[in-house]
């Protein structure tokens, strides 16, 4: 007990000796705390989830591109499967004109979705055998035609392959839109089989989900 006026004394004691005891450091705590755990998942969750996201989305970009890569590639498959049949129209060197049936719509407000035509298997006659050709003129008739989504390629005539399917043969279901124009050698729109000289081709294809592409070209009649 100590005497009022007095203070207890702080010094180290003493050993018997007359030496200090030795302070003993006290032990740091290790390990993390439940705070720090839980942040360190929620840091990793968010980031796991970013990453997952920019990861799908990545992945449907890339399907997206392939998708209308193909879509476009089609569309050109597709215009140079016409035109090669279109070169093929049938020039009749009697009346000076190209050997396409009927009357050529004015394509210079609205596209035509239809066009009929002879071609020749074999060796030129010198006549057009219209939209039923017989062997004597060695003639098929050609019909391009578009009716709805649909795109159709038809052979007619006594001299179609054996092994050609009657009837149409759609080219393609997705054709959103598809129309020619009838130019005469200054690019002008023409409505006379006698100064026609080129057909301008315009297809849109649109598969389901797939944005809509535009593909053009212009084929030059050559057989003059």
């Amino acid at each position: 007990m100590d005497m009022p006026g007095t203070r207890a004394s702080t010094a180290p004691s003493q050993s018997g000796s007359g030496q200090a005891a030795p302070c003993v450091p006290r032990r740091r705590q290790q390990g993390f705390t439940l705070v720090e755990v839980v942040i360190s998942a929620g840091l990793i969750g968010f980031l796991a989830l970013t990453a997952t996201f920019f990861w799908v989305d990545s992945f449907g970009l890339v399907r997206t591109v392939n998708t209308d890569s193909a879509a476009i590639a089609d569309g050109r498959a597709l215009l140079e499967r016409l035109a090669r049949e279109i070169r093929e129209v049938k020039y009749n060197p009697s009346s000076g004109a190209y050997c396409v049936v009927g009357t050529l719509p004015d394509t210079t407000t609205q596209l035509a979705t239809q066009i009929v035509f002879n071609k020749t298997s074999g060796d030129l006659v010198a006549a057009c055998s219209g939209a039923s050709p017989t062997a004597a003129n060695n003639d098929i008739a050609v019909t391009i035609q578009s009716i709805s989504t649909n795109l159709n390629l038809t052979y007619a005539g006594d001299l179609v392959p054996p092994l050609t399917p009657p009837g149409s043969r759609p080219l393609t279901s997705y054709a959103s839109s598809f129309g020619m124009r009838y130019l005469d050698a200054s690019y002008a729109v023409t409505t006379s089989a006698g100064t026609l000289r080129f057909v301008e081709l315009t297809l849109t294809l649109q598969p389901p989900g797939v944005q809509a592409t535009q593909a053009r070209t212009v084929v030059a009649l050559r057989n003059e």
